[in-house]
């Protein structure tokens, strides 16, 4: 949790509470006030600046607070409004400070152009517990004038949906044809983003047949998986990390450039209808059919239940699920299904009476930071990592937390011995959220980031333009080690029978220094190691000879160039076809390959100008390593087909996807009623039970090798 204070934005207006609030207690009001300052500011920190200060629950900690005042003192609700008219944000709109309680949204930002939302778009309602959500059902009958016991003989549906952490946009359509596409901004205006949301998948441009005006709800995300892998890439290239899920979603949504978003890989899911003059539907679950029939990404973890007991049975369940779930959700909604129940319900002065949100439990333990150890990975970078006490959090066991680079450290003040907040970063990285400063030991001193490495005791280096420190001795043990490791890995050669105890043994005994090295070595080096044995040695002759066929993006990976993994292996493989013509190939080359850009094209010239990579190039070719690789070439066997893979597959989904995509297929991550073909493997979990409810074809490997097979396309 960040300890940074509220700005003082009302300072010289909101003053020592006024005399004429009648026998008003002076804590209690001078409590009501700061609690609203407090609010507006994170507010503005949550919906303007994506940028929140605080976590979730605690944000939910202060609005409760502060009702319970008001209900108590509803005349500190005009206090504060006369407080707020003397500011001088008044002018900014009054959604913004005259009750941040009722807040839906922030104020859109000038950056983009500004549109109108035909109908407003609320917020939801909180609650934490049964009991709450008990109360809530009785709030909704008295809203539609019904005896809350008589629900016990006729009990009311619901639809349940899951609560996305992201970021709420609208559709807009005209006569099917789609105008524009805004977030959520204040509720009533929103930030025009058309360009940006298009590059998402699941978004029909043209929906023929529909007459007047439409308006689609949903919310922009980024998936747990892409949100690890931007920032993993993004500490390799040394640039800013996403805080969490729901920052990189709305950072990306905003980009100026659409390319820029569409990199990001960022996701939609859609669940309601606004207006919506030709869509006859008279239930919240017909409008997720019908969302789902017409192209649009649906949740496929919804449920539409007979009564109350069935939504806390679905909260329940889904709340079991959380740690599995492929994004980050923060509770359920419980809708009424009927729309036009929903209609005699109405709204309150910000959200519907007819929807609730029941939120999940945010664990986040405290524990104790014991130790910071730094290691050195195999481009020499520095990476931090602290030692806690161990705490059980979300059903595992957490005793170790990245810390990243050494402005992490210095930002959050971290110490050892420090009592820190620990939760689990998208359900599984643990993450230190911020230091409880009460319990700070008082010999407790800032933490020296190394000024040497910790492995060749060499001076470190810090770059001016890059967060990262690094050793560049390139005689680092660590960094030759590391350099192996990489080099003999699963997601590189992957060179069977070469584990770190091997590698150890290789480097203390001066048979190797880096990964060319491995490719001098005898039989007879190989079976005098400790535990090798001739059998073993040949057996890992025979591995590093078949690596000198592997495809050439392997080969690449292993090198082990910064910002450079798979995918962008792969991609330059493609683009350059054989190893001279990568390592020969100029910046402006290696730009314009897809998804890597300009600062990844200049750390890649730079990491093969230098002169160790250049050694382990010449190495490599003495060796006989030249791999190859055909440029690949699109051709539309397959075109118009949409696929989705899911499941455990003997292959990785991304080859798969690269060939289906190279002969002319689209590849999607959801299941829609445009999906031709769901390739399922072990476990395909719940994509599978959306596609046999669409009536999706099915296909297991051999059947998906056998339908490649009648169009001419080989696997």
């Amino acid at each position: 949790m960040n300890s940074e204070k509220p700005s003082d934005f009302l300072a010289d207006t909101i003053t020592a509470p006024a005399n004429d609030v009648a026998n008003a207690p002076l804590p209690t009001l001078a409590r009501y006030l700061e609690l609203m300052e407090q609010l507006a500011h994170h507010n503005r920190r949550y919906y303007e600046q994506d940028d929140p200060t605080i976590t979730d629950d605690a944000y939910d900690a202060l609005v409760r607070e502060a009702r319970t005042l008001a209900q108590a003192h509803p005349d500190y609700i005009q206090e504060w409004e006369k407080q707020v008219s003397r500011s001088p944000l008044a002018d900014t709109g009054p959604a913004q400070v005259s009750d941040p309680t009722a807040t839906v949204g922030g104020m859109p930002s000038s950056a983009f152009a500004n549109v109108t939302h035909p109908t407003a778009m609320t917020s939801l309602d909180n609650v934490f517990d049964d009991a709450e959500l008990l109360g809530f059902q009785d709030k909704l009958a008295r809203a539609l004038n019904l005896p809350p016991e008589s629900l016990a003989e006729r009990p009311m549906s619901y639809t349940c949906e899951l609560k996305i952490d992201g970021l709420s946009i609208n559709l807009y359509y005209q006569h099917g044809e789609l105008q524009w596409a805004a977030t959520r901004g204040n509720g009533t205006v929103g930030e025009v983003v058309t360009a940006q949301l298009l590059t998402i998948e699941g978004i029909p441009q043209r929906l023929p047949g529909l007459t007047g005006e439409l308006e689609v709800r949903g919310e922009v995300y980024l998936s747990r998986q892409d949100f690890a892998s931007y920032n993993t890439r993004a500490e390799e290239l040394g640039l800013a990390l996403l805080k969490n899920p729901r920052n990189g979603a709305a950072g990306a949504l905003r980009q100026k450039d659409p390319e820029v978003t569409r990199s990001r890989g960022l996701k939609a899911i859609f669940y309601s209808l606004g207006k919506h003059d030709s869509v006859a539907v008279s239930s919240q679950w017909e409008a997720l059919e019908w969302l789902g029939a017409h192209g649009f990404a649906v949740s496929p973890y919804s449920r539409r239940v007979p009564d109350l007991a069935g939504a806390l049975a679905y909260h329940a369940d889904l709340l079991a699920q959380r740690p599995t779930l492929p994004f980050d959700v923060d509770g359920t909604v419980i809708k009424l299904d009927s729309l036009y129940l929903q209609q005699e319900a109405g709204f309150t002065s910000r959200a519907p009476k007819w929807a609730i949100a029941y939120k999940f439990p945010v664990e986040e333990v405290e524990t104790v930071l014991e130790d910071i150890s730094v290691s050195v990975g195999r481009t020499g970078k520095l990476a931090p990592l602290a030692h806690l006490s161990p705490r059980l959090i979300e059903g595992s066991t957490v005793s170790k937390a990245t810390l990243h680079n050494e402005d992490y450290i210095k930002d959050m003040d971290l110490r050892i011995g420090d009592t820190v907040l620990v939760r689990k970063s998208g359900g599984v990285i643990p993450q230190i959220m911020g230091v409880v400063l009460d319990k700070r030991p008082a010999d407790a001193a800032p933490y020296q980031f190394p000024a040497h490495c910790p492995a060749c005791g060499e001076p470190v280096v810090r770059r001016e333009e890059d967060a990262n420190t690094f050793c560049v001795n390139p005689l680092c043990p660590a960094q030759d080690f590391r350099a192996i490791e990489y080099f003999v890995s699963r997601g590189a050669l992957d060179i069977q029978g070469m584990g770190e105890k091997l590698i150890m043994q290789l480097l203390d005994a001066g048979l190797v220094q880096g990964p060319a090295d491995l490719y001098t070595l005898s039989a007879e080096q190989l079976s005098g190691l400790e535990r090798g044995g001739e059998k073993k040695a040949q057996n890992l002759l025979r591995e590093l000879e078949e690596s000198k066929t592997k495809p050439l993006w392997r080969f690449i990976n292993a090198l082990g160039i910064p910002g450079v993994g798979q995918r962008n292996a792969q991609a330059l493989a493609a683009t350059f076809g054989t190893l001279d013509a990568f390592t020969a190939a100029t910046p402006e080359a290696i730009e314009a390959v897809p998804g890597l850009g300009k600062v990844l094209a200049g750390k890649v010239v730079d990491a093969l100008a230098l002169p160790k990579t250049q050694a382990t190039l010449q190495k490599l070719r003495a060796a006989g390593l030249n791999p190859q690789q055909a440029p690949q070439t699109r051709t539309q066997e397959l075109a118009g087909l949409n696929f989705v893979l899911t499941g455990s597959l003997s292959r990785p989904r991304e080859t798969l996807k690269a060939l289906l995509e190279q002969h002319g297929a689209r590849v999607t991550g959801s299941v829609t009623g445009k999906t031709n073909y769901l390739v399922a493997g072990e476990a395909a979990g719940s994509k599978l039970d959306k596609a046999n409810e669409l009536g999706i074809k099915l296909l297991d490997e051999a059947g998906l090798a056998e339908l490649l097979a009648e169009k001419g396309v080989e696997i």
